[in-house]
């Protein structure tokens, strides 16, 4: 019985730690009209920096799921999107559209990420209302932080 416990408290202590961040659902800066979140994606490097990673994209049931991953030595960000005005169509499984997205553009928003971030999914999901173009998007990242 003794061992069994110290076996769990043992793989508790080396347990990868995950980090959520989220993007803000309109745009918080005074620099740009107030525009809806539209998508997100990461960077690494400098604030504003040109440092955009390609992710591995993956179509999911309301949205994308894009994975990244950093060195321990690069500083990540999560970029949000603000006013994108063109939407991309996913498919269809029965009723159910998967890997809908909108087009890159408009303002960011950045949020920096915990040092040593990992490995990142950045979860980008639409929520549909009644009536035409009537959705909201919502962002976020779930980063798994190794353990020193």
């Amino acid at each position: 019985m003794r061992t069994l416990v110290f076996v769990a408290l043992a793989m508790s202590c080396t347990a990868v730690s995950a980090q959520v961040y989220k993007c803000p659902q309109g745009y918080p800066g005074k620099d740009a009209p107030a525009a809806p979140l539209t998508g997100a994606s990461m960077m690494w490097g400098e604030l504003h920096g040109d440092g955009y990673l390609h992710g591995d994209d993956e179509a999911v049931d309301g949205g994308r799921d894009i994975h990244y991953g950093f060195a321990d030595d690069e500083q990540g960000w999560l970029v949000c999107a603000y006013g994108a005005n063109r939407r991309i169509k996913g498919r269809f499984v029965g009723t159910r559209e998967w890997g809908q997205t909108m087009s890159y553009g408009g303002a960011k928003w950045w949020v920096k990420l915990a040092p040593k971030a990992g490995n990142c999914t950045v979860q980008v999901r639409e929520i549909k209302a009644s009536g035409p173009n009537k959705s909201t998007w919502t962002a976020n990242a779930v980063c798994e932080r190794s353990s020193p």
